[in-house]
Formats: structure tokens, sequence, C-alpha cells
């Protein structure tokens, strides 16, 4: 008689072919740059936590001011981000990614969903069910 209980394994809020419908919509805190190799560069606010926050400012290393992270896409990365408009869902842009890059739509719909999954966990895009298909909202992104 062990007193902890094995933890359950999530359940998945959404199917594949549901989060395949949703739209990838960009972060208003982003601030995008093109580099001059036309790749596209990515500014994303960073949040920091209360107690951390708290000790920075006593010591004075830190004032107050957001903090923001840069990451610089590559070529398949800045494709994708092109793509998203509000209106192209996850699976049009993974279909668009297999015709230019010649791969087999399964690993464009894994690389795709993955980057935006990235994505979303840096609050840069958020999701949404496409424009002219239904007004709900759904996940933000942030997170984890």
């Amino acid at each position: 008689m062990f007193p902890f209980k094995s933890k359950k394994p999530p359940v998945p809020v959404m199917g594949r072919d549901e989060a395949l419908a949703l739209a990838p919509v960009a972060s208003r805190d982003v601030d995008v740059q093109l580099t001059a190799a036309g790749l596209v560069r990515l500014s994303v606010p960073v949040s920091v936590r209360p107690a951390l926050a708290g000790l920075a400012r006593r010591f004075g290393v830190w004032d107050g001011r957001v903090l923001r992270k840069t990451v610089e896409l590559d070529a398949v990365g800045t494709f994708v981000w092109q793509h998203i408009d509000g209106r192209a869902t996850v699976g049009e842009i993974a279909a668009a990614l297999a015709a230019r890059y010649s791969l087999n739509t399964d690993e464009a719909r894994l690389a795709v969903a993955e980057f935006l999954r990235q994505l979303g966990r840096r609050g840069a895009v958020g999701f949404a069910a496409p424009a002219g298909r239904g007004n709900e909202e759904a996940s933000g992104g942030r997170g984890g």
C-alpha cells in the first residue's frame, strides 16, 4: 500500500484535426525586424518572476523596464512566420511549407506544429478560429 498515486497522463484538450484548423495570430507585443539576409528577427517580452524582480530591484541590477529576448529565425521559420496572418490555418501553413520545400505532408505538419508550439510558449503567437469560420478564441499560447 503505497500512499502516493501515480499521475495519469494528460488528456488532450483537442484533437489533431481541430488543432490543424486553428489560425496562428502574432502577438501585439512582438517586434519584428528583417535582417540583411532577409530572415526574420523577433523580439519577445520576457516575464520576470515577482520574487526575482524584487531582489533585482533591491540590489539595483534592474530598473523595472520590460526585458526582451531576441530570436532570429532560419529560412524555414521565416517562411512560416510570413504566413501567420490570422487567416491561414496551421494545416494550410504546413501544406505551403511542404510544397515549398518538397516535404512529406506529415513531416511538415509536425514541424509547423512544434515551431508554433515553441512560439506560443514564448508568447509570440496565440491561436484563434480562422476569420470567417467562427469567433471563439482558442489558446493564448503562454505557459510552460
